[in-house]
């Protein structure tokens, strides 16, 4: 049961940085750079305790406090891909929606 819990983390932390950015971006009239910073500190928190929950449910090993302390440091990585990606979908898909409006009136 242990193994679905912190998959589901990991699953998370993958997905709620695009969520969140992608619902920071429609809903509120937060600048861009404010919601990536917000979607990517929430993607870090999650991806530093993914790695907190394998540690305690995998078996004891000598260098278990690294993942840690590579998460804390690096954790960061993974969520900023992502949030850019998510970043210039929004940008391609609104300046189509632009054009396609000029075109049209």
């Amino acid at each position: 049961m242990d193994h679905y819990a912190v998959l589901a983390l990991l699953l998370a932390a993958l997905a709620l940085p695009v969520v969140a950015f992608w619902l920071l971006r429609s809903r509120t009239r937060l600048h861009g750079l404010v919601a990536a910073g917000i979607a990517i500190a929430l993607g870090w928190a999650l991806n530093l305790a993914y790695a907190y929950a394998v540690q305690h449910t995998a078996a004891p090993t000598p260098d278990a406090d690294d993942n840690i302390a590579i998460a804390a440091a690096f954790g960061w990585a993974c969520p900023t891909v992502l949030v850019l990606l998510t970043w210039l979908v929004w940008r391609f898909v609104s300046r189509r929606k632009r054009v396609a409006q000029a075109r049209a009136s």
